[in-house]
């Protein structure tokens, strides 16, 4: 099996923004060389016209290089040089964009609400969500494995000097930030508490609410509206105040000041710890 022939090496080279057919000459060109273009062409089928055209680009994407000779021929530039060359060239693309579209459009989103679908969507949200914030992030979260994602964006902002509090029903390894948390272990199921909901508020300007039912069909909401961002803040701050006041009463002593429902989940909470 020649190397353009493994599963998913084309499509990869695609995904850093080269052709099918510039993928195609590039493996083409590693797998004989130094080599002309007829030959080239002769050797993997492609027809003479797109090999020419292919090792131009290539050249000026710095991954081939031409030895002058009668007639030229060409050398593939090793994978790693290449793509640092990739890199560098999205890098530039993505500066000069950002400073044009910047001086002509101003979009003022404040009162737009996105919807966010699929996990690696969702996550990338985040991350620029943290990466944005100056003074504080409030989370609400239930699950390890969520929080893992972007456990280490968390940590680069804490050593900014973000302040970041987390409430979690479950005992969370979250390295130095701010856990407000029952501690309950991963065997606790109860109807009242969802492992796949997050939501996250940074600066009380933005926020994001997460349903991470599984890889393809998990959803979010986000937004800079006042009143979505402020609920977010108010509902973990709300569950972080909770938390503190149970602590220091106990559940029996609180029962007057709250509805069945959270009445049930607490004493399931405590009957839980108890055993455990």
């Amino acid at each position: 099996m020649g190397i353009s022939e493994r599963p998913g090496i084309t499509e990869s080279f695609e995904k850093l923004g080269l052709s099918s057919n510039e993928a195609r000459v590039y493996l083409a060109l590693l797998e004989n060389h130094p080599i002309t273009g007829y030959q080239l062409s002769k050797n993997s089928g492609i027809l003479r016209p797109v090999v020419y055209e292919m090792l131009n680009r290539l050249v000026d994407k710095g991954g081939a290089r031409i030895i002058k000779s009668n007639p030229d021929t060409y050398i593939p530039v090793e994978i790693d040089e290449f793509i640092k060359n990739i890199e560098i060239e999205v890098a530039d693309a993505k500066k000069s964009i950002i400073k044009t579209l910047k001086e002509y459009l101003v979009v003022d989103n404040t009162d737009y609400f996105w919807n966010i679908i699929g996990e690696k969507n969702i996550l990338n949200s985040i991350s620029m969500l943290l990466e944005r914030a100056k003074k504080e992030i409030y989370i609400e979260i239930n699950h390890q494995d969520y929080l893992d994602e972007f456990i280490k964006k968390l940590e680069e902002r804490l050593k900014s000097g973000v302040q970041i509090n987390i409430f979690s029903y479950y005992q969370l390894e979250v390295r130095g930030m701010t856990l407000y948390s029952y501690k309950l272990d991963s065997s606790f199921k109860s109807e009242w508490i969802s492992h796949d909901f997050i939501n996250i508020c940074a600066d009380n300007e933005e926020g994001i609410m997460i349903n991470m039912s599984d890889l393809k069909t998990a959803k979010a909401v986000f937004s800079k509206n006042p009143a979505f961002v402020s609920s977010i803040r108010q509902k973990i701050l709300s569950q972080i105040y909770f938390y503190r006041l149970w602590t220091y009463l106990g559940t029996d002593k609180i029962k007057a000041l709250i509805n069945n429902e959270d009445r049930k989940l607490l004493e399931k909470i405590e009957k839980h710890l108890s055993l455990g």
